[in-house]
């Protein structure tokens, strides 16, 4: 029996990681070691500071969110919310909150060491459909789920999505990635949206209207080269056509004839 036919209710992220993860994790936090002997800082005092300093920057994320965007209840964006209950039940993540914040590129992000603080930008909320929004909100509840964010909240005094921090911990939040998006598929069962959602993310919701699919798909045969591996190195997320590559490798290896 195919182990994803009976996940309605229960979700466990083994069903969902990406096998990559502790090497990069190990990989990372040797670098990150490795920096601090070089530098002459690494102690137990300072890892200690940097565990309070990371804990209170995500406690302190998390207010700013609270005073700063819109959350989503059953009275406020109540369909958004219904896929929060949904998708944290079959995880088990108990306590978990959205927020919508105006911001007029398409992102999605989450925080959180005890509690899940997952925020969509209003772009985004605009332009995906409900089915891609799923897929978002899948992936990101993966995250927390996976203990992603418990990893990224000791590294946050490094910053995000900075040169630096990339190239440290780049390899671990690149292959984080892989396994939340195997999250999304695990949860909504729909590579379509999975695929929609990630080129709009890359082009926006107008341009995809225009987009000649058969192109896309001889561009995805052709990525994966050297050079391109090189230029993920300066970011913490993975190309996008690398990303569809390996979900349409899942989807068809766990979900299709099974």
């Amino acid at each position: 029996m195919n182990q994803y036919e009976n996940v309605d209710k229960n979700v466990e992220s083994w069903m969902f990681r990406n096998s990559g993860e502790f090497i990069s994790l190990f990989i990372s936090f040797s670098l990150l070691i490795l920096l601090g002997w070089a530098l002459s800082l690494i102690s137990v005092y300072f890892v200690l500071f940097m565990i309070v300093i990371g804990i209170v920057f995500i406690q302190l994320q998390q207010f700013y969110y609270l005073g700063d965007s819109v959350r989503v209840h059953s009275n406020q964006f109540p369909e958004i919310f219904e896929i929060l209950l949904e998708y944290s039940k079959m995880l088990g993540v108990r306590k978990a909150n959205i927020y919508i914040k105006q911001d007029p590129s398409l992102n999605a992000w989450t925080l959180g060491i005890s509690t899940c603080t997952v925020v969509l930008t209003s772009a985004l909320v605009e332009q995906l459909s409900t089915k891609e929004l799923r897929f978002v909100v899948a992936h990101e509840l993966g995250h927390f789920k996976a203990g992603h964010t418990k990893i990224t909240s000791l590294t946050s005094p490094l910053g995000m999505n900075n040169p630096f921090s990339n190239l440290v911990m780049g390899f671990y939040e690149r292959q984080t990635e892989y396994t939340s998006d195997r999250c999304g598929l695990v949860l909504t069962r729909n590579i379509d949206s999975a695929v929609s959602s990630l080129i709009k993310l890359s082009i926006g919701a107008e341009l995809y209207k225009k987009l000649n699919v058969d192109g896309y798909i001889q561009q995805l045969n052709v990525a994966g080269g050297f050079g391109l591996k090189l230029g993920e190195l300066l970011s913490n997320h993975p190309l996008t056509t690398n990303r569809i590559k390996a979900m349409t490798y899942f989807w068809n290896k766990n979900f299709i004839n099974k």
